[in-house]
């Protein structure tokens, strides 16, 4: 058993690694989420040793860019309310290039780390009034996540925009879900492009799967928190068959590795 695993079952907070969530959630929806403010939120981290979660809100998913962005909002208060702890994601809704350019510097001057889209919008991910939004990322070298499930016709669309925009950095939201070999193929033609292990059913052995398909350099780890239970993603990867150098960089070392990316101005 690892010193990870060890100090997990003791539950005791994960210490001496820089441990950063790519795939947090915040805001109401359709369940209860007990303890869902943002200080509640760093009481969990704390308590399981996860330095940073980087959030886009509930609204992501609405086709309404007004929605949107009172999601934006709501989740610049979050930072505001716990700098350096939760980090945000801009949100959009391709109502027009316009609205799309206008939403995505305005979250770029209030310090948001990445773009989140989600295509339960109705939107396909190739929808030409993205194009501001990528450009931008591909000017500030940005993580963009995005809804997956393995599906092969979303692959195509993510595809085309990561050889398009090649210094955005793509994750693959829900690696592991759906087609995986969809996601793997992807992962391994563009250099940009990342797995992001959030996926409540994840089968045993599928972290190490991915890291003998793709490499530990090209996964993320995010829990998609608060809609699954962050210490359950956790554990797949702190229980996983991996050599201490790849559970850390899974864990953190990445993540940290594409924020020190970007580029300011």
């Amino acid at each position: 058993m690892n010193e990870l695993m060890k100090q997990a079952r003791l539950g005791e907070p994960l210490s001496g690694l820089d441990v950063i969530d790519m795939h947090g959630h915040l805001g109401r929806i359709n369940f209860a989420i007990p303890d869902d403010d943002p200080v509640g939120v760093v009481r969990t981290l704390d308590r399981l040793g996860v330095q940073s979660i980087a959030c886009s809100s509930m609204y992501c998913m609405t086709p309404s860019m007004a929605a949107v962005r009172a999601g934006n909002d709501f989740i610049l208060g979050a930072m505001r309310a716990c700098p350096g702890r939760i980090l945000g994601y801009i949100s959009l809704c391709p109502d027009s290039a316009a609205a799309v350019q206008k939403e995505t510097e305005r979250g770029l001057e209030l310090g948001f780390m990445g773009i989140k889209l989600h295509n339960s919008n109705g939107y396909e991910y190739d929808t030409p009034a993205y194009a501001p939004a990528y450009e931008l990322a591909h000017r500030h070298h940005l993580p963009v996540l995005l809804h997956t499930w393995g599906d092969r016709p979303v692959m195509q669309q993510i595809g085309r925009m990561a050889r398009r925009y090649p210094a955005a950095l793509f994750l693959l939201a829900h690696t592991g879900g759906g087609d995986m070999m969809a996601n793997i193929e992807l992962i391994r033609e563009c250099s940009n492009v990342y797995g992001d292990l959030t996926y409540s059913r994840s089968p045993r052995g599928l972290v190490r799967r991915l890291v003998d398909e793709v490499g530990a350099d090209r996964i993320v780890w995010g829990s998609d928190m608060i809609f699954f239970n962050i210490a359950h993603q956790l554990g797949k990867v702190v229980g996983a068959d991996l050599s201490s150098e790849d559970r850390a960089k899974i864990l953190g070392g990445n993540a940290r590795r594409i924020l020190d990316q970007r580029v300011a101005g």
